[in-house]
């Protein structure tokens, strides 16, 4: 029988997948964030409807927490790094979108009331990374001052809302196990395509990209890897591992998608960025080592071999 993956290696999958998201969007010119927003999440409903249908139907879940946790867990977030990299540039967002997990880090340590000291190494690690990496990162193609500080207001709004979203789900799920994670992962699904429904009337007012077959395909690769599996993934961890380590975890997501916005546009990085994701991995492999409970011991073991 196959062993199913542990808890972190589950976090770390997900944020692989969630990281995937961003090396696939420039591939369809001429999409705004709106329509490309909009059609994710609306094959993210339409393929989360028919496997909620299969797993227990409609009936039972909390549709208005469903809702909550579409608008700050998927369309939200995903929304407002769209609106932010339009707005102050990738690089700017990234680093702005990049301090979730040592965010998320420090809040959940506090709600969990667990020790923050053992995180420090890891916290310090994530933070020189992105000074590293981002240091170059303030847009030199002309954007205009008053544009970028509301980018970047929007995407610290981005942050927040996926916080308080992802320290509620771990409290919801941990009363609500009848729900299960893939359950619970179709229900959001299901209340993200009800939010995208002005999202892709407002997309098409800007126009229909000239390659809407090339749209629709990215759109269900991000309504089914980055949606639906990745949340699916964190569902199913974060009810067995501290709050803290999975915030540190998180930074697989701008790692994976360091990695595969390299392979799709057949760039090389450079030295210096090249030393802040392997500082960027060594902070997430602290924090494994740093929080030891009986649960995370045990992933570690499973997923170091």
């Amino acid at each position: 029988m196959r062993r199913a993956p542990s808890p972190v290696s589950s976090l770390v999958l997900a944020g692989t997948c969630w990281g995937t998201s961003y090396a696939v969007v420039g591939l369809v010119d001429g999409a705004t964030p709106m329509l490309i927003a909009g059609s994710r999440f609306a094959i993210f409903g339409l393929v989360a409807a028919a496997l909620l249908h299969g797993t227990g139907g409609f009936a039972g879940i909390p549709w208005a927490t469903a809702g909550l946790h579409a608008v700050g867990g998927s369309v939200g977030l995903y929304l407002a790094e769209l609106t932010a990299i339009s707005m102050a540039g990738a690089g700017p967002t990234i680093a702005v979108v990049g301090s979730i997990p040592v965010v998320y880090a420090v809040v959940g340590a506090h709600r969990d009331g667990t020790g923050f000291l053992a995180l420090v190494p890891s916290v310090g690690l994530t933070l020189i990374s992105h000074v590293v990496i981002h240091r170059d990162s303030w847009p030199s193609d002309g954007r205009g001052v008053g544009g970028v500080i509301v980018g970047l207001g929007v995407a610290g709004l981005g942050v927040a809302g996926f916080c308080a979203y992802a320290l509620h789900l771990t409290e919801h799920l941990r009363t609500r196990p009848d729900l299960g994670p893939q359950r619970w992962s179709s229900a959001v699904g299901v209340a993200s395509g009800v939010c995208s429904i002005p999202l892709l009337a407002l997309g098409f007012l800007g126009g229909i990209p000239g390659n809407p077959a090339g749209l629709a395909a990215l759109a269900f690769f991000l309504a089914v890897v980055p949606s639906w599996l990745a949340t699916s993934l964190w569902n199913r961890a974060v009810v067995d591992v501290p709050r803290a380590l999975a915030g540190q975890l998180l930074v697989f997501e701008p790692l994976t998608a360091f990695v595969f916005v390299h392979l799709v546009t057949g760039t090389l990085p450079g030295f210096t960025l090249v030393i802040g994701e392997l500082l960027l991995l060594s902070g997430a492999l602290l924090a494994v080592r740093g929080v030891r409970t009986p649960t995370v011991a045990q992933s570690r073991k499973a997923l170091l071999g």
